[in-house]
């Protein structure tokens, strides 16, 4: 071979090399720009939602206010790594409720916050336990991750139960509300069908559908353009329980659940919530209580829901929001900073006794199935 066809044949093999270096880098570049970079801008605008924890809201009540009606035991859990709050309440006169109800709270507040449900259901002869999710109050996280969440914490307070030889053959209920409604349908995907029956209240069918209406306070019909990268964000963060939908569990459960919602709910619209998409359930065990003008916590009566809209009305927050300062509890404490204590924690009891006779219900069918 003479000498120009060995330079011939030595640049022809270079050619090689060079052509796959710049296709990698081409798409190492293009990798970054479409995929990386908008996957980590997602992440971080996630994590600035959801990236701090929550701390007891202003005037709120503790068991002190209710310690003459029940008492209480405290019966810590495990969520994953973290040790989540939690307390069981019983009558004060010993006595075994005739079922377990798992009263479960909203984003923003903690178990305290729903002392004034707890005790309702404790008056009328239930036991009840109760928890702060992740990164709430008494649980340990360093914050409360995302939407989530809720229905991790959730499924792993019922495995807890179960774990518990106290509560051996005891019917359980579940009451949750806003978050938690959400949790307490989507939980039902994950093999829960030996519950006694369901209440979700205030609930939102899925994550995304009530992200996109908050973010469009801020950025407006753009917003949707964070869809596609909320969902990756959510699979990577919570891998089998991120997706699914509070329909998709009511119909794999088909047990017993109350669906409930209300048309003016300002945090939860109805546009978003479980109880929209009745014609799509099929579980022919649901039961519906729509309302027009019971707001977004439904239990409070409606005269104290108005009282606690003049309160604030045309008056500047006295509440400072800070970088450590959780959005949600931001949200819900600046509602309530002008009311007294009584009047955010009222409870209506005829719209109790709803939930109390469709559980009354729940048991009267438990016991017929079981002979």
């Amino acid at each position: 071979m003479n000498d120009n066809a060995l330079v011939k044949k030595r640049k022809k093999k270079g050619i090689v090399p060079v052509l796959m270096r710049v296709a990698f880098f081409t798409a190492f570049f293009l990798l970054g720009w479409t995929i990386i970079i908008p996957y980590i801008a997602a992440r971080a605008i996630y994590d600035s939602v959801f990236g701090t924890r929550v701390t007891p809201m202003c005037n709120t009540v503790t068991y002190d206010d209710y310690k003459d009606v029940m008492n209480r035991q405290r019966m810590d859990f495990y969520s994953g790594k973290n040790m989540l709050g939690a307390y069981l309440y019983t009558a004060k006169n010993g006595k075994k409720g005739k079922a377990l109800v798992l009263v479960c709270h909203g984003i923003g507040c903690n178990m305290d916050g729903y002392l004034n449900r707890t005790q309702y259901f404790v008056r009328k002869g239930y036991d009840v336990f109760t928890f702060d999710m992740t990164g709430t109050c008494t649980s340990e996280g360093k914050n409360i991750k995302g939407l989530n969440q809720s229905k991790i914490d959730l499924h792993n307070a019922l495995e807890f139960i179960r774990s518990q030889s106290r509560f051996k053959d005891m019917p359980v209920l579940i009451y949750g509300h806003s978050w938690s409604g959400y949790a307490s349908a989507n939980v039902l995907n994950y093999g829960h069908d030996d519950l006694a029956g369901v209440a979700t209240l205030s609930g939102f069918n899925n994550t995304w559908d009530t992200m996109y209406f908050h973010a469009q306070r801020y950025v407006g019909k753009m917003a949707i353009l964070y869809k596609p990268w909320n969902a990756l964000v959510e699979k990577i963060k919570f891998g089998k329980f991120a997706g699914g939908t509070g329909v998709s569990g009511i119909n794999k459960y088909n047990g017993p659940v109350l669906v409930s919602h209300s048309k003016d709910d300002p945090t939860v619209p109805y546009s978003c919530s479980i109880i929209v998409h009745r014609d799509e359930i099929t579980n022919p065990r649901v039961e519906y209580l729509l309302f027009e003008d019971r707001g977004h916590t439904m239990s409070r009566p409606r005269e104290d829901e108005i009282k606690i809209a003049k309160s604030v009305e045309g008056k500047k927050s006295r509440i400072i929001k800070t970088a450590k300062y959780n959005t949600f509890q931001y949200n819900v404490d600046i509602r309530y900073e002008y009311s007294d204590k009584q009047t955010v924690f009222a409870t209506d009891d005829k719209f109790m006794d709803m939930i109390n006779a469709f559980f009354e219900r729940c048991l009267e069918a438990r016991t017929k199935e079981r002979g």
